[in-house]
């Protein structure tokens, strides 16, 4: 996508370790705080900036990877996830706190998974399978838990596949977001980081390339200028009402 906005807008995705624990049943209903030989944790994220080719990567067991994923963020504008709310932002922020950092300056949290819960209906929400039916293509494929296992082992062979797998969500959330972005409803408006020339620019992606659609009836009295978005597909319609204060339209006191 062309660009057409200053927003800095980043793309992530994160990958975690699995928990070891004691268990007497494979079907346990709860596992106490006691029985967990080796907690779960962050194993490394990938990002990427809006308009831009490189696709990021860090480990977590590096003093590195932890500040530079905090720095990301930081500069973040917004970030866009997969059920990032939930997971791979809590995720952070606790990695975070642990090691004493202050949480990053305020960003915009665009859930995509949000997105495809609410107002699609597809036969799973899983990334790996919306994008497919999408004809976004699939996830980086994997032998399974067998990955992880030699991870934990710190198999290079294994850290080159998991940084590929990793990259590849991001590529993969990244087209997401660019197929369905007229659909997200709370997207921020990035028309403050367009330079106001006086025209008109879409919330979503800055175009002001826009068709107008009439007008919009909201309520029994008020009306609004309507448009859509050549560029994105973005239904929009102006903050304020086309018409004066009449006091010639009447409503009915039902």
């Amino acid at each position: 996508m062309r660009k057409k906005h200053n927003m800095r807008i980043l793309t992530l995705d994160i990958e975690t370790m699995y928990a070891i624990v004691h268990t007497w049943s494979l079907f346990p209903n709860f596992i106490s705080p006691n029985d967990v030989i080796a907690p779960g944790y962050t194993l490394c994220w990938a990002a990427r900036w809006e308009f831009e080719r490189e696709v990021m990567f860090g480990r977590m067991d590096t003093a590195a990877g932890l500040e530079n994923i905090w720095a990301l963020l930081d500069e973040a504008d917004a970030v866009v996830t997969y059920n990032g709310k939930s997971f791979d932002m809590k995720h952070l922020n606790k990695d975070f706190a642990v090691a004493d950092l202050p949480p990053p300056s305020s960003y915009h949290n665009i859930d995509l998974y949000q997105t495809v819960k609410r107002r699609f209906k597809f036969q799973s929400n899983k990334l790996d399978f919306v994008a497919p039916a999408l004809g976004l293509g699939r996830k980086v494929k994997h032998p399974g838990m067998e990955l992880w296992d030699k991870v934990r082992a710190d198999d290079p062979k294994a850290w080159r596949l998991m940084e590929r797998y990793n990259k590849g969500d991001v590529v993969l959330t990244q087209k997401l977001y660019h197929r369905i972005l007229p659909w997200i409803v709370d997207h921020p408006n990035v028309g403050l980081w367009v330079e106001n020339t006086g025209k008109p620019v879409c919330t979503h992606c800055g175009s002001k390339d826009l068709q107008n659609k009439g007008n919009q009836y909201n309520t029994k009295v008020a009306s609004y200028k309507r448009y859509k978005c050549r560029n994105c597909g973005t239904q929009l319609r102006s903050r304020f009402t086309t018409r004066p204060r009449d006091h010639t339209l009447l409503t009915n006191t039902l």
